[in-house]
């Protein structure tokens, strides 16, 4: 005679541990199994439980593609054409990219920034992607009016939130997000700087308040702090925005100023702005660092350590990694790679392509031993193994739509973050 197996029973700890495990598009399929089931998984301390199981477990990073498309004859502003521009932010797994860096995407409609009348973004925290928008309000020979908005949107659960954050002002606004650490709230800063004042502007916009607060101006002007584009210029780790500035009297904000010939690496720090006190400090760049580069270096972050960046020498490009965040003498030389491992294929006897390589440092895999890197003169990013030396290329095809309707597709790079998907309310 046979018996029936006793049914297994878990304590609701287990459950939230294992539960906790799984990607947020099964656990939105998960919540209609019962009614316990859906109340453990919209609870608030599971949302933040899975969010930090989620950061060391499933790693992500933003595939943004750029969309461009010519409609013949229809420009308002009397040319012949008129061309309609979008992105779309598509979170693709790390891991996957690594085992096969070869494959085809076609963007989600559900992607698209047009769709949702965004044009930008701020930046990513915690599984949400606050998106940016803009529209001419008017506009005479000296000054332009815009409108500014945000949106804050969660890919994982394809939520979105209305407009907010909405101002309006001169058309000169750099935006940055983040998340304060002690109170968990998200956190937008729009900068811009004045040049007839020679100083920048800086406001605080706190999710709740719905209000805008003018701080303290930047002790130094960041870099690119007047470049009007698709992406954010800033790194957010642990609670604080960071970005690479030069002191000097008048400010820089592009590192092409021809000034930069005659700044001294002692002039070039790093700005954190900490969002619970929304106050600076500033950090000094490795003692390793001893030359000016003719290239822009970056800041970034590599597995949860802030890192800094550059091309020294025209042949080797390096790497240092602040171990313990804000602590200047835990700066360690954490790769220093050279032109000839990496396999560059271009001709360096014409000078001015070593003046003009540059190197961006994307996202480290999880066993910390393959770097996935973009370089200035190269369309694909280059993945390298450390360990081991290996090198390979990307090889990407993108598509807005299955069908060809004549859309010019690409990839863009320079704005690929690591990500993570998480259960976070936009509301």
């Amino acid at each position: 005679m046979s018996t029936r197996p006793s049914p297994a029973f878990f304590s609701d700890d287990l459950l939230a541990v294992i539960l906790s495990l799984l990607p947020v598009k099964s656990l939105l399929r998960f919540k209609c199994v019962s009614n316990p089931w859906n109340t453990l998984i919209s609870d608030p301390n599971f949302v933040k439980f899975h969010l930090m199981k989620s950061k060391s477990q499933n790693q992500y990073f933003t595939l943004i593609t750029h969309h461009l498309k010519i409609i013949k004859g229809n420009s308002p502003y009397g040319s012949d054409d008129e061309a309609e521009i979008d992105y779309s932010i598509i979170p693709y797994p790390i891991p996957r990219l690594l085992d096969n860096p070869s494959f085809t995407v076609v963007a989600d409609p559900h992607s698209m920034l047009n769709e949702k009348d965004c044009s930008g973004i701020a930046g990513f925290c915690n599984g949400l992607i606050c998106l940016t928008g803009y529209r001419f309000i008017y506009g005479s020979a000296d000054t332009e009016c815009y409108e500014y908005w945000l949106r804050l949107w969660n890919p994982a659960t394809r939520k979105i939130s209305p407009k907010i954050g909405c101002f309006r002002d001169l058309h000169s606004f750099v935006f940055n997000c983040g998340c304060d650490n002690s109170t968990g709230t998200f956190k937008v800063v729009a900068s811009r700087y004045i040049h007839d004042h020679l100083k920048s502007e800086v406001r605080v916009f706190s999710l709740g308040d719905n209000v805008w607060r003018n701080i303290e101006s930047f002790p130094a002007v960041p870099l690119r702090l007047d470049y009007q584009g698709f992406g954010h210029t800033d790194v957010f780790l642990n609670g604080t925005l960071n970005w690479l500035a030069v002191h000097n009297d008048i400010p820089i904000t592009w590192f092409g100023d021809p000034a930069v010939e005659d700044i001294t690496v002692e002039q070039i720090v790093i700005v954190s702005l900490d969002l619970g006190t929304e106050s600076y400090k500033q950090y000094r760049l490795p003692l390793g660092f001893d030359e000016v580069p003719t290239e822009e270096p970056t800041v970034g972050v590599l597995r949860d350590c802030l890192c800094f960046s550059y091309c020294y020498k025209k042949t080797d490009f390096i790497i240092w990694q602040m171990k313990e965040f804000g602590v200047e003498e835990s700066w360690t030389q954490f790769l220093k790679i050279s032109y000839h491992d990496l396999q560059l294929n271009h001709d360096f006897r014409d000078d001015t392509l070593k003046y003009h390589l540059r190197f961006l440092p994307l996202f480290l895999s999880k066993d910390g031993d393959t770097l996935v890197l973009r370089s200035s003169l190269e369309r694909d990013a280059i993945l390298y193994n450390w360990r081991d030396n290996r090198v390979e290329r990307t090889r990407v095809t993108v598509h807005k739509t299955s069908i060809d309707d004549g859309t010019r597709s690409s990839l863009c790079w320079n704005y690929a973050k690591g990500f993570v998907e998480s259960l976070i309310s936009i509301c």
